[in-house]
């Protein structure tokens, strides 16, 4: 009989009900087996929670913007009193700064609440197995000019991309920006942004020159 195991927690922490059901429902429906989600509608909430059962957590949701804190400030506490919990943040903005300064405070993936169904499990997958080092192969998905998929395997044969992921990976490497990827994927900015994030957490670089490198 196969191994049983249990479901982990996801953290949901967001002052938006409809957010929380939102990010509860897709969870269940696509990660049931693998995970089950707690909610905390502010950072005093969570902290509570966390103080409680920080073991269960695997991941937390954050929203930057919540009742009783702004801004970085929540992830940068929370970053203080749980240092080795994993946190993504799921926000509004699109803004690359944003992107750039939740990475820059150990955030280990960024959503945004605009981005579609198939980029948070893309993103849930992409953490669940850096954190475990699950291997599996590539999704099989047509080679561009850059070969990609190939290459990827190379560098790191544990790996593991979506199609979607593939096809913007390849795009990064040649050149285009994320207004330019949408306009060639027909994908909305928004989920070209949660996508490219995505990558980079596979990769574990930071920005697409350092991602650029790992091709070169």
């Amino acid at each position: 009989m196969p191994e049983h195991r249990p479901r982990r927690t996801i953290l949901s922490v967001d002052d938006h009900e409809l957010v929380r059901v939102g990010l509860r429902q897709v969870i269940g429906q696509h990660f049931a087996d693998r995970f089950h989600v707690a909610e905390a509608h502010n950072l005093e909430q969570a902290l509570r929670f966390l103080d409680e059962r920080a073991d269960e957590v695997f991941l937390l949701l954050l929203d930057l913007n919540l009742g009783d804190t702004r801004g970085l400030a929540g992830l940068r506490l929370l970053g203080q009193r749980h240092p080795r919990l994993p946190i993504a943040v799921v926000s509004g903005s699109n803004d690359e700064r944003v992107r750039d300064e939740v990475r820059a405070h150990g955030a280990v993936g960024y959503f945004c609440k605009t981005g579609d169904t198939d980029d948070l499990k893309g993103l849930l997958d992409t953490i669940e197995r850096a954190a475990t080092g699950t291997d599996g192969a590539l999704a099989d998905a047509p080679t561009g000019p850059h070969d990609a998929l190939a290459r990827s395997r190379r560098l790191r044969p544990g790996i593991r991309l979506t199609d979607r992921q593939v096809q913007v990976l390849e795009l990064i490497l040649g050149g285009l920006d994320n207004q330019a990827i949408a306009t060639e994927t027909g994908l909305a900015l928004g989920s070209v942004k949660n996508c490219v994030s995505t990558v980079f957490l596979a990769f574990n670089v930071r920005s697409r020159a350092e991602l650029i490198g790992l091709f070169s």
